[in-house]
């Protein structure tokens, strides 16, 4: 059995050379998934309210392949923890671990974004982020990288954590709406943070911190007038996240949903206004991540 630990996972990926595989392959990842070629099992939670933390147990097999995923990602006020655990599908012996202290788990949920991004077809112009953490931090160099000439803006409760992010910090949550195209949500609010969305233009919010029970970001009234709702799987989308609450709700079907993978082979009608998609995160990607390191640590 192989360890590797946070500083060598690091230094396998070079965000800028490898920004393209990235997207890619956690592409690939979302159309296998919606074709069914991963098996997912619903993810495990612990949420430690007394604490202010929460654990997450996702894992993943892609049929065919030699070895199984076990990833344990736990969040808390002392920042992210957890590991990979790579399986052998035929002895079930642990192969390799991969101590990445949430860093994969930040990446890949970064990287749903982007893939959303890129189906739209309209260019974004004003793109904005909604948190100041190393998810926040990891999306700003993502869109920098693939967007070098839209305006980022960010907002946070914590402004001088996203200034040290982007010099262009809006006063509220509001503000940022208004002025994006493009708004990504990077937050662990249990409340929602955005209630409106202006109707004149086209406007993608994209929800990428309420992965849980609790967790929430976007107004579940907002879901019923978008002309899109996007999920990575509906599955999920029926427990977890902002969505879920929606559907709880009765404010929309769950043959409003569309999964992200589904999505990517059939593209998005220009007659489309509003989008909203709402991740919670798939076992599936972890696998995808967890080979594209070990790939290049084994090698």
């Amino acid at each position: 059995m192989k360890l590797f630990h946070l500083n060598q996972i690091q230094e396998s990926i070079n965000i800028t050379r490898n920004i393209e595989e990235l997207i890619s392959g956690q592409k690939a990842v979302f159309i296998d998934y919606s074709s069914g070629l991963y098996d997912v099992p619903v993810p495990m939670q612990f949420i430690f309210s007394d604490q202010g933390s929460d654990c997450h147990i996702k894992g993943g097999y892609r049929q065919g392949s030699q070895y199984f995923v076990v990833k344990i990602a736990g969040s808390s006020q002392f920042g992210s923890n957890g590991a990979i655990l790579v399986f052998d599908v035929e002895s079930c012996e642990l192969k390799a671990i991969l101590q990445d202290k949430g860093f994969l788990t930040t990446l890949r949920t970064a990287i749903a974004g982007m893939v959303v991004l890129q189906l739209m077809f309209w260019i974004p112009q004003n793109i904005g982020i909604i948190g100041s953490g190393s998810l926040a931090r990891q999306l700003y160099q993502l869109v920098r990288a693939k967007y070098p000439k839209a305006n980022m803006l960010l907002y946070a409760r914590n402004k001088a954590a996203a200034a040290a992010i982007s010099d262009l910090v809006c006063d509220s949550a509001k503000d940022l709406v208004e002025k994006c195209d493009v708004v990504f949500t990077a937050t662990s609010s249990i409340e929602p943070i955005i209630c409106a969305i202006p109707e004149s233009r086209n406007t993608a919010i994209i929800g990428l911190g309420s992965d849980d029970e609790h967790k929430s970001e976007i107004s579940p009234q907002l879901f019923k007038a978008a002309d899109m709702l996007i999920v990575d799987s509906k599955l999920q989308a029926e427990k977890f996240g902002d969505v879920a609450r929606a559907l709880k709700s009765g404010l929309i079907a769950e043959g409003w949903l569309i999964e992200l993978g589904t999505l990517l082979k059939s593209g998005i009608s220009e007659n489309i206004n509003t989008i909203i998609a709402d991740f919670s995160g798939i076992g599936a990607q972890d696998v995808a991540m967890a080979e594209f390191v070990l790939s290049r640590l084994v090698c």
